[in-house]
Order: structure tokens, then C-alpha cells, then sequence
């Protein structure tokens, strides 16, 4: 057995790691957006049940509304009063798994074509089929438009209907030609003006794909801040890089901010298949624009947050999820530092409250409905503090944490630094393998695997290679979905 293998597993093991995952994880995916004002639905609510032992136990909510659940939980009943310390809540959010095909609403797709001079050859071939592909799974109620772009943007197809329209794509995309020059805010623009408001009867979504760097000059923050704002309004992102000399922070990052999916292929061939997925998430949208408000308590603060990024207004916190298709599911941890010593008594360190907001696609209706406030107590003992950690909350949120932390480990290798990385990967492994000691799960098995094979990739693969650049762009697409999903690898 490998020392990676070797771990003795009990409180204070756990402890350790814990600080240990505390210390290592800094940064976050990120996103932002404003919540959809609506009407207060019928909910169910479900709450833990009170300890028999009379310790504080880790407090856990369940909310049910139209074609979304949310269950809600912090990692432990109680903190220690001797100093302030980390409580994690997740949020995991399920979106119905039911696809009512007879109360689908129409899509209105931008899909925004990188025909730049490196897209010559089997890329532009592969992506006209691509497009045509998509052109003909859609239906004749939904909406389509087609912008290409190099060193400027081409509306080639204005928002239409697909059965309008169909005929004149089919003959036109076979024509698409590359063209010198990368500017993709110029393409973002117009794909987006393209969808514009619209209706709220519209699932409204951008693809964006690119196979190089962007050479417009804009700064990243500011493309970011514009796709946000859209995403604020309802219109999705995704984005998608092909081959292995695109920048995967710029898209991304963009992908972030438009709360949509980010994919790496190695190749033009993968790209009808992208389009697909996308079509098909578009097709099944249950939930949109949903998101997150919370109330800290005082003495609370948020240290990170993984899976999305939040808009702090002093105490308030608002953490956008965006749009969630049939069946998906979404997992949103937060790193809060609790002081106990300002809660609002001697008992108490206050309690997190929390409110969600979406809209119910195939009820055309906007919801909002608020969570059970979620308490903390206080406790003069260490051990009785650590005696409320519910083992399975705190693994899972220790589990997004590690993913973060492998990308850093990615990243570190793909900048040269191979022996960072390994020592990164294999302190995760170490970190994983006791989380999965007390709190046992397939998810995380398929973690520690993973992790095993990228400490021996960094080891034995060059990440200035054509085969490690592939490796490390795939490796950072797989890592963002997991910190999404809840590190489901």
C-alpha cells in the first residue's frame, strides 16, 4: 500500500485536515447576479430532528417549489466561544427531473462562430456541420441567430424563427470562410444584441466558440462585467475551446460570468456534440435565472465561496446560479469565519437565514420562498463543538474546497513548477482519503482516483507537450464542473 494510501482516521485526524483544507483552498469559481422578483409559492420544509444526546446538532433544511429543491445545511451545530472559527453551509439545488414537453418554451439560441484565419481547414469544416447540425434539431417555434467573427463581428443570421429561416442557414453556413484576427468581444456583443430582452417565455442562451486568444484589447474584467450584466437579464453563456492554444482563463471566466457551461475539445470533430448538450440543456430548462440571498448574522463573514460568485452589500449576500435544466443538480458552498463572542447572546453565535428566487419555466411564474433560519450555538467545549460536525456536510464541502485546490495544482504544473504540483496533488489525496474515512462516498472515491492520476501525469508528462496541453486544459474544464456539481468527477 502507498503511503498516499496509508491514513489513520479519528477526530482529531479529521481536525487537522480540515484546517488543512481551510489553509490550501484560496480563490473560487466565480458569477454574480441580481435575483428575479416574484410571487411566494407553496413550500415544504423539512428540518433535522433535535439531538437525543442534547449536543447542538449541525441544523438542516429542506425547501421544495415549483420544479426546484433546495436542502440547506451547515457543517456543524455549534463553534467554540474561545475564538471565531470556520462553519461551512451548502446548498445543494435539484431542478425537476421531469422535461413536460407539452409546456416547453421556446429557445432563442446566439450562436457566435470564431472564423478567424487559425479555424482554417477541418475546423470551419467541422464547424459548419456543427451548426447545421443544430440548426436542424431545433423546432420551427424556436428562435435562431448566427454570428461569426474575426477582426470584427458578422451578424450573418438576425434572431428569427427556425422555420423561417432554416432553408436559407442550410444553403448559407456551407459558405462561412475564415478571415484574419480574434476579436470575441466583438462577437459576445453581437450575439447577445442579437437575443436581446426578449420574452420571459424565451429560454435565451449564447455559445460561444473560439479556438484562439482574443486580440481586441479589451480587458478581461470589463468583457466579464458585460456578460454578467446579460446574464443578469436572463441570456446564458456558454462557451467552448477547441484545440490546445485558445485561453482557457479568458473563456472560461466568461463562461463564469454567463452562468452557463465551459468545455475543452480537442478538436473541431467534438463540436457537434457540445452543441447538442447545449441544445438539449436549452430544450429542458426547468429553472431560470434562480439565485441565492442571505442574511450573515453579526461576527459572520464569508472567507470564499465556491461555485459562485457572491455580491456583498455588508451583511447581505446575494449568489446568482443562473439557469438549471431538467435533472441537474447544483451545489453551492460557503466558507463562513463565525465570531462567537458577537451573537446575540451567550447560547447563541445568531443563525444564518436565507431566501431563493427563480423562475418556473414551464409555469411561466416567478418564485421566491425564504429558508428556516439555520442556528449556531455556542459551547464552552472545543470537543463538544467538534461533536455537532456533521461528517457527511463537511466532506462534501471539503470536497469542493480540494477541487479548487487541484486546480491550483494544475496550474502550477502547466507553469513549470512540476514538484509544487505533485506535493499539491498528494496532500489533496491525503485530505480526501480522510473525508472519505468518515464520511464514505462514491464521489469521492472517483476523486482520490483522479487526483492520483494527475500527481502521476505531472510527474511523467511534459505540460509544454501537445498531449500536457491538452491534459491541462481538460484537467481545468473537468475541475470547474466538479467545484459546480459538488466535485462529482
Amino acid at each position: 500500500m502507498s503511503p498516499l494510501r496509508r491514513l489513520v482516521f479519528d477526530r482529531r485526524s479529521l481536525h487537522a485536515v480540515a484546517a488543512g483544507c481551510v489553509a490550501l483552498a484560496a480563490g473560487g469559481v466565480v458569477l454574480l447576479r441580481a435575483p428575479t422578483p416574484g410571487v411566494t409559492a407553496p413550500v415544504a420544509v423539512t428540518a433535522a430532528p433535535p439531538s437525543r444526546d442534547g449536543l447542538s446538532r449541525a441544523p438542516r433544511r429542506t425547501v421544495t417549489g415549483p420544479q426546484l429543491t433546495a436542502r440547506v445545511a451547515l457543517s456543524q451545530g455549534s463553534v467554540d466561544r474561545r475564538a471565531p472559527g470556520h462553519v461551512f453551509a451548502v446548498v445543494d439545488l435539484d431542478a425537476d427531473r421531469r422535461a413536460d414537453e407539452a409546456r416547453r418554451a421556446p429557445i432563442a439560441l446566439a450562436l457566435v462562430v470564431d472564423v478567424s484565419g487559425s479555424m482554417a481547414g477541418e475546423k470551419i469544416v467541422q464547424a459548419r456541420r456543427a451548426v447545421l447540425d443544430t440548426l436542424s434539431a431545433m423546432r420551427d417555434d424556436d428562435r435562431v441567430a448566427l454570428v461569426t467573427y474575426s477582426d470584427s463581428a458578422s451578424v450573418v443570421q438576425p434572431l428569427a424563427r427556425v422555420g423561417a429561416v432554416r432553408s436559407r442557414l442550410e444553403s448559407v453556413v456551407p459558405t462561412l470562410e475564415t478571415i484574419s484576427g480574434t476579436n470575441i468581444p466583438a462577437g459576445l456583443e453581437a450575439g447577445a444584441a442579437a437575443l436581446g430582452d426578449g420574452s420571459d417565455d424565451l429560454v435565451r442562451r449564447v455559445v460561444l466558440v473560439s479556438d484562439g486568444r482574443d486580440g481586441s484589447g479589451q480587458s478581461l474584467d470589463r468583457v466579464a462585467s458585460g456578460v454578467r450584466l446579460r446574464a443578469d437579464r436572463g441570456v446564458t453563456l456558454s462557451s467552448l475551446g477547441v484545440g490546445a492554444d485558445y485561453d482557457d482563463a479568458y473563456m472560461s471566466r466568461v463562461a463564469d460570468a454567463g452562468r452557463g457551461n465551459y468545455e475543452f475539445l480537442r478538436d473541431g470533430m467534438q463540436l457537434r456534440a457540445f452543441l447538442g448538450r447545449e441544445l438539449d440543456a436549452a430544450e429542458r430548462t426547468n429553472v431560470d435565472r434562480a439565485s441565492l440571498d442571505l442574511d450573515l448574522p453579526d461576527g459572520w463573514r464569508l472567507h470564499r465561496a465556491y461555485g459562485v460568485e457572491p455580491e456583498s452589500r455588508g451583511a447581505h449576500l446575494r449568489l446568482p446560479i443562473g439557469a438549471m435544466s431538467a435533472g441537474e443538480h447544483r451545489r453551492v458552498v460557503l466558507d463562513l469565519v463565525v465570531d462567537p463572542s458577537r451573537g446575540p447572546d451567550a447560547a447563541s453565535a445568531g443563525a444564518l437565514g436565507m431566501s431563493l428566487a427563480w423562475r418556473a419555466v414551464p409555469d411561466r411564474r416567478d418564485v421566491r420562498l425564504s429558508v428556516q433560519a439555520l442556528p449556531l450555538a455556542v459551547v464552552d467545549d472545543p470537543a463538544a463543538a467538534l461533536a455537532s460536525r456533521d461528517a457527511a456536510v463537511f466532506a462534501d464541502a471539503q470536497s469542493v474546497a480540494l477541487a479548487a485546490r487541484q486546480q491550483d495544482a494544475v496550474e502550477a504544473w502547466r507553469s513549470g513548477r512540476g514538484a509544487e504540483a505533485e506535493s499539491i496533488a498528494r496532500s489533496n489525496v491525503v485530505a480526501l482519503q480522510a473525508l472519505q474515512a468518515a464520511a464514505p462516498s462514491p464521489a469521492r472515491a472517483a476523486q482520490i482516483a483522479r487526483y492520483d492520476s494527475d500527481g502521476t501525469n505531472f510527474n511523467q508528462m511534459s505540460a509544454a507537450s501537445a498531449e500536457g496541453r491538452a491534459y491541462g486544459l481538460g484537467s481545468n474544464a473537468l475541475h470547474r464542473r466538479a467545484m459546480r456539481s459538488g466535485a462529482g468527477y
